[in-house]
């Protein structure tokens, strides 16, 4: 029996991993797929590489900096300043939308620039990210961008949505930079979270995982799905009949799931907190084809219901090594909730969203060389009242059965890459400390102190 199992060997678990090895604990580490890499994983395709969805290093963490020099080596990177763009009112602005009204027409921008002055900023704490962004951008810039373009990222009700996640997500404006983005393009170097970022030079997304697994000491157990967990007995039991017992669990399976699987006395709670946590569904449209396309964007955000998808990214302007020579890339992504959407309603909207690429790009189907579109069951979390009131609790309760939910999933947060890494981390040092002080060697060495400096 290791001293800690790890579920799920995505970029968390893999991080907890790395950490634990330098700690020196045991572990074992397994994962429900058949390979490492949760949503970091790139498909092959035609001579193309596909990720699942649009994923990117934004590293400002001198740590993860160098963890990544240390387990892929910075050479293997490029470093790239983000060139991103919205599409509305059929016209290209740059990025972001609160800095750059320059090109929209005049009552577009007069609403804006009005919205921003007449906004209400002595709102404390505004409960919903619908009021959140009345206080900070005001009813223009909420109606031309905030509004409908959240709307279609998360598929929920905006009035109901906690602005808990915004934080450094949602660059912020003045009313300087308004007007001064009202009469020319701007240069956004440096502003946002991702104004720029990692990308490998060759392999796609999931070069990186590839690397990670080597610089680990224990394998990675696949095709291990967890269908129990029971934390009194301290065992998991999979469905491949396999069990395993542990001290210490440190869990990355989306929440919602791990609460359902926990056999314990308070079961029915765990069970009836997993209803409550919400979160969508996307589908990634990537397309090849055999023509330049005209652009010079990473990726361009799209608010009007025009459009089904939110976004529209470029793989041949993130890297040329992911398609063919002379051939060029696109994935365009759009939410759902799997409970209210049929399966047939899905594949309709995926066909809409070809077509409506394609006229966007001004293509033709016979330009087209490759099609494959992927499901992520688990996309974006719905931060709402419940999350925020009940969250904090639900996880220290998984601890107190020593399990540690983290990532993106496991602990039911928006986040990037770079936090993957640090929740890894972390958990390894909380590990580390919780394991010296209850283990009996370190008991009986506190004793021998102990006793030392009373006969000194």
């Amino acid at each position: 029996m290791a001293d800690v199992i790890i579920l799920g060997a995505g970029l968390t678990g893999l991080s907890a991993a790395y950490h634990l090895d330098a700690q020196g604990i045991e572990y074992n580490i397994f994962e429900k797929s058949d390979r490492a890499g949760g949503l970091l994983k790139s498909v092959k395709e035609s001579g193309y590489i596909f990720d699942h969805t649009g994923h990117f290093l934004h590293v400002s963490d001198d740590g993860f900096k160098t963890f990544l020099d240390q387990t892929i080596g910075l050479t293997s990177f490029d470093i790239i300043q983000r060139r991103s763009a919205i599409f509305s009112h059929n016209v290209l602005t740059e990025y972001p939308f609160q800095m750059n009204l320059h090109g929209l027409p005049t009552d577009i921008i007069a609403e804006c620039i009005e919205g921003f002055v007449k906004r209400n900023t002595r709102t404390k704490n505004p409960h919903t990210f619908y009021d959140w962004v009345l206080k900070h951008f005001g009813a223009g810039f909420g109606k031309h961008f905030f509004f409908p373009y959240n709307k279609k990222i998360l598929s929920y009700d905006l009035k109901k949505v906690h602005p808990a996640w915004t934080g450094r997500f949602v660059p912020s404006t003045s009313l300087h930079n308004i007007i001064e983005g009202c009469f020319e393009k701007k240069d956004q170097v440096g502003v946002g979270y991702n104004s720029s970022f990692y990308y490998p030079k060759q392999g796609g997304i999931e070069s990186i995982i590839t690397s990670i697994t080597q610089k680990i000491s224990q394998p990675i157990r696949a095709l291990h799905d967890v269908c129990s967990i029971d934390p009194v007995a301290r065992t998991v039991h999979f469905t491949n009949g396999h069990q395993e017992q542990y001290k210490t669990l440190i869990s990355t399976l989306p929440l919602n799931r791990l609460l359902t699987i926990i056999k314990a006395p308070s079961s029915a709670t765990f069970t009836n907190a997993a209803g409550h946590l919400l979160h969508n569904s996307v589908v990634n449209i990537n397309m090849g084809f055999n023509v330049p396309i005209p652009l010079d964007k990473h990726w361009i955000y799209f608010p009007e219901a025009t459009y089904p998808f939110y976004r529209l990214g470029f793989w041949h302007n993130v890297s040329k090594s992911l398609t063919p020579l002379n051939h060029t890339a696109v994935y365009g992504e759009f939410s759902y909730l799997s409970s209210r959407t049929s399966a047939d309603r899905v594949k309709k909207t995926v066909d809409q969203a070809i077509s409506k690429t394609l006229d966007f790009l001004q293509l033709n189907p016979q330009h087209k060389t490759v099609e494959k579109v992927l499901h992520l069951e688990h996309a974006y979390v719905i931060y709402d009242t419940w999350r925020e009131k009940h969250l904090h609790s639900l996880l220290a309760s998984l601890e107190a059965f020593n399990i540690h939910s983290i990532g993106r999933y496991g602990a039911w947060k928006y986040s990037s890459m770079q936090e993957a890494y640090q929740d890894g981390k972390t958990v390894a040092a909380t590990i580390k400390n919780t394991l010296e002080r209850t283990t009996p060697r370190a008991q009986k060495g506190a004793r021998r102190g102990r006793d030392s400096a009373a006969i000194l």
